[in-house]
């Protein structure tokens, strides 16, 4: 299977079934509505994966997805009682099958066949819904491949790559923005870089999303407007408008920089001591806050099953004691100034 990576305006048929690979994990995507699945090629465009040298185009994958505009019928398996309710929706369970009512859309997901099926009628929350259940697979194929999401900005210069670990909502995707404007830098993922147990960061580039009051940060690109299942609308800039900048070589791991905000202050760069990053990589990465994780899908009884994720800890915890071993630690002080807090990390990619 090869993959249509830093091919322009490489799109699939929508027709027949899409198909991605993401780090050995083959995915199939089809269904019924075209729109839901061209938003999702576009999502996981980086991981498009070109047809079959003996033309086939639909074999099957590890991973099948399936999304049909009708109504949703829950009545058709019968009586089951909840396992567990989150924010978003409420989870049964029926043997090998999870399903998941988020009141206007419906998914069945077939843990056996690995076979996710999602039916509504809305079209914002049935792409939401597949897109997460997506990056919450991937996660765990990569999980069980020894390779790891961290929440963090990941940038690649000339002395390696650069994980600068900020809070949802604390600037990493304005730094993300500038970057793709510094000649020299490259991106790795806006949100969740890969890391392994060498000590290497892999690419993980999806769309990149902003809230619309940021728009004016946008550069030129195809951009779309999306509603999110627990927040506010966001505007995301495609692949295609920043693909030339993504990094598509795994980087060494150079420097971990732990950001935190000052309300009256000049940006500055610092040096801190190693030990300073065990916390914030805990934080990030073994436990993942900030990363779509989707217990509904990994999960079976709800909250007490994360008793049995204790081999996922560990092999995450791994990854993060080779980043303390060859990563050097940064506080990065941020202003209110964007170019300013830019020219404090720029000296790490030089």
């Amino acid at each position: 299977m090869t993959p249509m990576r830093g091919v322009k305006d490489a799109r699939p048929d929508l027709s027949a079934a899409v198909r991605f690979e993401v780090y050995g994990l083959r995915i199939r995507l089809d269904g019924d509505w075209p729109e839901v699945i061209e938003a999702l090629t576009d999502d996981f465009a980086w991981f498009l994966a070109a047809p079959d040298p003996d033309g086939g185009r639909t074999p099957a994958g590890d991973v099948s997805v399936s999304v049909h505009r009708r109504p949703p019928d829950p009545k058709r398996f019968g009586a089951i009682p909840q396992s567990f309710i989150t924010s978003r929706n409420v989870v049964f369970q029926d043997g090998e099958s999870t399903i998941v009512d988020y009141g206007t859309a419906l998914a069945v997901y077939d843990r056996q066949r690995d076979r996710f099926e999602l039916e509504g009628e809305d079209e914002q929350l049935v792409h939401e819904a597949a897109y997460l259940f997506l990056l919450s697979r991937i996660g765990r194929h990569l999980d069980s491949s020894r390779l790891m999401r961290i929440h963090a900005l990941g940038l690649s210069g000339a002395q390696g790559a650069v994980l600068v670990l900020l809070p949802s909502g604390g600037g990493k995707t304005t730094l993300a923005l500038r970057a793709l404007r510094e000649p020299g830098v490259g991106l790795l993922s806006e949100d969740t870089p890969v890391l392994d147990r060498r000590g290497l960061v892999h690419p993980f580039p999806l769309r990149i999303g902003v809230n619309e009051e940021d728009a004016h940060l946008l550069p030129d690109g195809a951009v779309r407007r999306i509603e999110r299942l627990e927040y506010g609308p966001k505007l995301l800039l495609s692949l295609d408008a920043f693909r030339d900048a993504v990094q598509p070589e795994p980087q060494p791991l150079a420097h971990v920089v732990i950001g935190r905000r000052w309300l009256s202050a000049s940006a500055s760069l610092g040096p801190l001591p190693r030990r300073a990053l065990g916390g914030p990589l805990i934080r990030d990465g073994v436990i993942g806050l900030g990363v779509a994780q989707m217990i509904e899908y990994v999960l079976r009884q709800g909250p007490a099953d994360f008793l049995g994720q204790g081999g996922v800890a560990l092999s995450r915890a791994a990854c993060c004691a080779r980043a303390l071993m060859s990563a050097r630690a940064w506080r990065l002080e941020l202003a209110r100034d964007p170019e300013e807090n830019w020219s404090a990390l720029r000296q790490l990619l030089e």
